[in-house]
């Protein structure tokens, strides 16, 4: 009878003990998880961004809880996937910090890509910063701050996008040196059938031909490449003339957006559009 409570109560505190160690050990991989979560999803959402998966890509983001205006969000990797091809890119997490369950991912990156436009290389680098929630045992994404890693093609999304202490001025390429700065004028005057406009280079560097541009009136839309390059300084030699669409209604607004494919790094990349009633 003895022996039986021995061996009984031995069983009991080996079963306590590996309850005990299984217990400790589980604390310490829910504390370390939870940043290799959000660092899994941020490798997950880089694949499939390179790979042009957006479905796939959109799978690590909360709609409902995203910070910022989710469908310019969608967009601008929509546009990035269209514009784009990755060559490289090349991560390397600064650090992880936490606001209860939220996860602030800062990373260091340079990101090498053509523009399909016109197979121009383009290099480019960065600090960004990414905010992860937990939704449903899940980390999501729901904020961007920062140098724009994702959706640098729209101008609607990078506006949206917040700075951070340390990033990199926008117009940093790899090489560094003198930078175009590309704006849009349109002379007095002009009919109601076409538009003319000139493409102007305030920078310090050549504008590379082809420099595209896109024309929106009464709903319907114009993108072209301007074949030359543009000096330092100075403006297409003659205003480009387009036709507009047919509108039905007066007194629409006619808006030319320069280097409208966003593949020029400029001095600013904020001053490229210009907008015009046209009566």
């Amino acid at each position: 009878m003895v022996k039986n409570t021995c061996v009984i109560l031995l069983l009991l505190l080996a079963t306590f003990s590996f309850a005990a160690s299984e217990y400790d050990k589980d604390i310490v991989v829910k504390d370390q998880t939870r940043n290799d979560k959000v660092t899994e999803v941020f490798r997950a959402m880089m694949n499939a961004y390179e790979e042009e998966d957006i479905r796939l890509f959109f799978s690590y983001v909360s709609e409902d809880r995203f910070e910022q205006d989710y469908m310019t969000f969608y967009d601008a990797i929509d546009q990035d996937i269209r514009v784009y091809d990755i060559l490289s890119v090349d991560t390397w997490v600064d650090k992880i910090t936490e606001d209860g369950y939220k996860r602030f991912l800062y990373v260091q990156w340079t990101k090498r890509y053509l523009a399909t436009t016109s197979d121009r290389e383009i290099n480019q680098r960065g600090y960004s910063r990414f905010l992860f929630d937990e939704v449903n045992g899940k980390y999501k994404l729901i904020e961007l701050a920062g140098n724009n890693f994702w959706g640098k093609s729209l101008r609607e999304w990078t506006e949206e996008v917040p700075q951070i202490a340390g990033q990199e001025p926008e117009n940093t390429v790899s090489g560094g040196g003198a930078l175009p700065d590309l704006t849009v004028t349109i002379p007095a005057g002009g009919g109601i059938s076409d538009v003319a406009f000139n493409i102007n280079n305030t920078g310090t560097a050549t504008a590379i031909a082809p420099i595209y541009y896109k024309i929106e009136y009464c709903g319907g839309t114009i993108e072209k490449p301007y074949e030359e390059n543009i000096l330092p300084g100075d403006s297409t030699t003659y205003p480009i003339i387009e036709p507009l669409p047919v509108c039905n209604f007066g007194g629409q607004t006619v808006t030319i957006l320069v280097d409208s494919t966003k593949e020029i790094n400029e001095l600013d990349e904020y001053n490229n559009d210009v907008s015009k009633v046209v009566e």
